[in-house]
């Protein structure tokens, strides 16, 4: 016997479309964060602009928030979005951190 809390609602027929567009959107906006971020950084983009990469980050957790609801995601699927969601968050500053420690252990 199926443990009944292994067995999740089926997908509407309706929700098929929204769930495309909202994971087709963390995409978007995940690299949009990533892309903003990174221009800040190395000084393609003025400082001012770097509220726009976390207004970006904000979306693109929305949007997984939105495609997990309609997929029915169990309790530790949920879980392992958030925790996606802060390591996408923290990653590019650690990349970062990264970069300017090997460059400044190079060039001086």
């Amino acid at each position: 016997m199926v443990d009944p809390s292994v067995i999740r609602p089926e997908i509407a027929l309706n929700d098929f479309l929204p769930i495309f567009v909202s994971s087709s959107l963390v995409l978007v906006f995940g690299g949009l964060y990533v892309g903003i971020f990174t221009a800040v950084k190395v000084g393609l983009l003025k400082k001012w602009a770097m509220p726009f990469a976390y207004m970006f980050w904000v979306i693109t957790s929305y949007c997984l928030y939105i495609m997990g609801s309609l997929m029915h995601v169990g309790e530790f699927t949920a879980k392992a979005l958030v925790v996606a969601m802060i390591g996408y968050l923290l990653l590019p500053h650690a990349v970062y951190y990264m970069q300017d420690q090997v460059h400044e252990e190079n060039e001086h």
